[in-house]
């Protein structure tokens, strides 16, 4: 005779811990696609890869642009191969990637050096600090506030708490299985409920979804100004210039400290290796908003200039 397996019954700690990990992961991956699409690299070699640049400066705040012998014009992984300079940084830079591994003097000034002995090194600020540390935080606060609205929410469903002996919980529980499948008529024994051993608790929990939202709003556009992406925590309508301004400065400061470093490296590149003109890389902001920055530096504006509306 087979045997039945018996199911296990629903784990909802265990359901609970796997909805917050997704959540989480959700907002990191949401964020995480904006910062590594903020930046376009112009005329980088066929042999470059700008989706790994960005990749290695949002994971570990630097990466290398190099020339090598075998695979011409490449962009690695980077770590501090010996000791610092007075600058603070290294002089030399061991630079890596899968199935390549070389180590590098550190490019500052040309001096003649041979061309594939030394590497430029492209920072992601000027601290060299990942973007992901500070990105995993609002991932979290984000997360947080999610699952907190999703139990709120949840708490609105079950506003009322049944107590009574163990001998009559499955009756009850039977009972009120047929009153959520909206049977019109639940009949019971009298001798077998009574008043006395049947008794609710109210546990309705106010409804705070809007505050939460408010505050989800709020960690969303203090990430998007961290990023330099330009937005309003309040309507435009409710702001004086002098605040709209304020937001506008620091949005700007917060852009310019990921886009100067790598426009320095830029110019390193090539100053190095003798590239100018059309042949010059160069990185610009991806996007059409508007600020002191992107006004000049966006790819749309130069998709503009290029293109005929007829007219529109």
């Amino acid at each position: 005779m087979n045997k039945i397996r018996k199911v296990p019954p629903k784990d909802a700690f265990r359901d609970a811990i796997l909805m917050n990990n997704r959540t989480y992961n959700d907002y990191l991956d949401r964020m995480r696609k904006i910062c590594l699409s903020m930046f376009e690299w112009v005329n980088l070699p066929e042999s470059m890869n700008a989706r790994f640049i960005e990749q290695c400066l949002y994971y570990q705040g630097q990466c290398a642009l190099l020339y090598d012998s075998n695979y011409g014009y490449l962009n690695t992984m980077a770590s501090d191969g010996s000791y610092i300079n007075i600058y603070g940084l290294p002089t030399e830079i061991v630079c890596y990637s899968y199935r390549f591994n070389q180590r590098r003097s550190l490019y500052t000034t040309d001096i003649g050096m041979v061309k594939d002995k030394e590497c430029i090194l492209v920072l992601n600020n000027y601290d060299r600090v990942p973007t992901t540390y500070t990105i995993s935080l609002f991932a979290y606060r984000l997360a947080e506030a999610q699952r907190t609205a999703d139990t709120n929410i949840k708490a609105q469903r079950t506003p009322v708490l049944i107590t009574t002996d163990q001998k009559q919980y499955f009756t009850l529980k039977k009972m009120y299985e047929e009153y959520d499948g909206n049977t019109p008529a639940i009949f019971a024994d009298k001798n077998v409920i009574t008043p006395d051993a049947l008794k609710s608790l109210k546990t309705e929990a106010p409804m705070i979804l809007s505050d939460i939202m408010d505050y989800k709003r709020e960690i969303w556009n203090e990430f998007l100004t961290f990023m330099g992406i330009s937005n309003l925590s309040e309507k435009r309508e409710r702001m004086i210039s002098n605040e709209i301004d304020s937001n506008n400065e620091l949005v700007n400061l917060n852009l310019q400290a990921l886009l100067i470093p790598r426009k320095e490296a830029c110019k390193q590149f090539n100053e190095k290796y003798g590239l100018m003109g059309s042949k010059a890389i160069d990185v610009k902001v991806r996007s059409d908003l508007y600020n002191v920055i992107k006004q000049f530096e966006s790819v749309t504006d130069d998709y503009n200039k290029s293109y005929s509306w007829n007219g529109l």
